[in-house]
C-alpha cells in the first residue's frame, strides 16, 4: 500500500513538477451526464482464446513478467486517421465501424450523445502532433486527429494523455509521444482488458504527469471507475481514482483554444483526479470498471481493466 505520505514528500522534494493546463483541456461545468445502462452480451468465437494455466491477477498483478503470463486473445490495434472537416455523421459511421470489430460487437451500438454529440460538422480536428508535441497554433490541426485513437480503438476503454512534456520541433516528435498502445489483450476467463504502453523514451524522466482518459469507456457504458492497485503510480491530488470511485466525464466537443481559426473538435474535460506520475518502470494501474455507480469498491466489476507502462 502506498505511503499516504509520500505525495507529501515528493512535492516538497520538487520531483513533481506538473505543467499547467493545456490550453485545448477545458474546464467546463459539471452537468447531468447521466446515461442508459445498456446489458453488452458478448460472442466469443471458438478457440480464438488459447487457455493457459493462471494464479489470481491478483497474485501475479507485481511480478516483472506481468505483461507475459495473461489468458489473452490479441486486439488489433486500428492506425489514427485525419478527421478533419468531415461531418459528424461519418464520424459516428466510422465509429460503428470499428465497435463492430470488437468483443462489444452484439450490442445494439449507436455512439452516444453525451460523448459525440457535440462533434460539430466539417470542423478541424485537434492533430496528436500538436497534444503531444508542438502545440496550439494555426497549424495545430495538420495531420492525424488525436481523438482518432479513442474512435478507431473502442477496446482502449481507459488511454493516455500526456501532460507535461518539451516542445519541440516539429522534425522532433516521434510516435512514441502519441502514446498510442503496443498490445490490447482481451482474456474472457479473467474479465480483464489489458494495455501495454511502450514509454521506454521517458525513462529516466519519472516526474512526467499523465492523464488517464476514460472516453471510450464512458461511451460503451463503462462510466464508474476505481484504480484498486498501483505499481510505482502516484497519483497528483489526494482525492483520486484510487482512493474513491469516480466517474468519466469525457466527450468531444468545438473547443476555442487550439489555435485554428474557428475552433477544433477536441476532447475535454481536464479531471484533475485522473492525473498521475510514474515513480519507476514497470509501472502499473489495475481498474475496476463499473456501468452503474456501485454500493462500495469492493463490488465486482463489470470488466477489469489493467493499464501497463514499460
Amino acid at each position: 500500500m502506498i505511503n499516504p505520505n509520500l505525495f507529501d514528500n515528493i512535492q516538497k522534494k520538487g520531483a513533481l513538477k506538473l505543467s499547467s493546463q493545456k490550453p485545448w483541456q477545458e474546464e467546463l461545468e459539471d452537468e447531468d451526464d447521466t446515461i442508459d445502462d445498456v446489458d453488452i452480451q458478448l460472442e466469443y468465437p471458438e478457440n480464438e482464446f488459447k487457455k493457459e494455466e493462471s494464479n489470481s491477477p491478483f497474485e501475479k498483478f507485481n511480478k516483472e513478467e506481468a505483461d507475459e503470463y495473461w489468458v489473452t486473445g490479441s486486439v488489433p490495434i486500428n492506425p489514427m486517421t485525419d478527421l478533419n472537416y468531415k461531418k459528424r455523421s461519418e464520424i459516428y459511421q466510422l465509429r460503428k465501424t470499428y465497435v463492430e470489430k470488437t468483443i462489444f460487437k452484439n450490442r445494439n451500438y449507436t455512439p452516444t450523445e453525451e460523448v459525440f454529440g457535440q462533434i460539430v460538422d466539417k470542423k478541424p480536428w485537434l492533430s496528436i502532433e500538436a497534444l503531444t508535441c508542438t502545440g496550439r497554433g494555426a497549424k495545430a490541426n495538420i495531420g492525424l486527429s488525436e481523438e482518432s485513437r479513442y474512435i478507431n480503438n473502442p477496446t482502449m476503454l481507459v488511454g493516455l494523455d500526456r501532460l507535461s512534456f518539451d516542445d519541440k520541433e516539429k522534425k522532433d516528435c516521434s510516435p512514441v509521444d502519441y502514446l498510442i498502445p503496443i498490445k490490447i489483450n482481451y482474456s474472457k476467463d479473467e474479465n480483464t482488458i489489458k494495455v501495454i504502453f511502450e514509454v521506454s523514451a521517458y525513462k529516466g524522466n519519472l516526474g512526467h504527469t499523465y492523464l488517464l482518459k476514460g472516453l471510450n469507456a464512458r461511451d460503451l457504458g463503462f462510466k464508474f471507475a476505481y484504480a484498486d492497485i498501483l505499481k510505482n503510480i502516484v497519483f497528483t491530488q489526494k482525492e483520486n481514482i484510487s482512493t474513491n470511485v469516480y466517474a468519466f466525464k469525457d466527450f468531444i466537443h468545438l473547443g476555442n483554444a487550439c489555435g485554428v481559426q474557428g475552433g477544433c473538435n477536441n476532447g475535454s474535460p481536464l479531471q484533475n483526479e485522473l492525473k498521475f506520475t510514474t515513480m519507476a518502470y514497470p509501472a502499473t494501474i489495475h481498474m475496476k470498471l463499473w456501468k452503474k455507480m456501485p454500493k462500495n469498491k469492493d463490488v465486482k466489476p463489470d470488466i477489469n481493466y489493467l493499464i501497463i507502462l514499460r
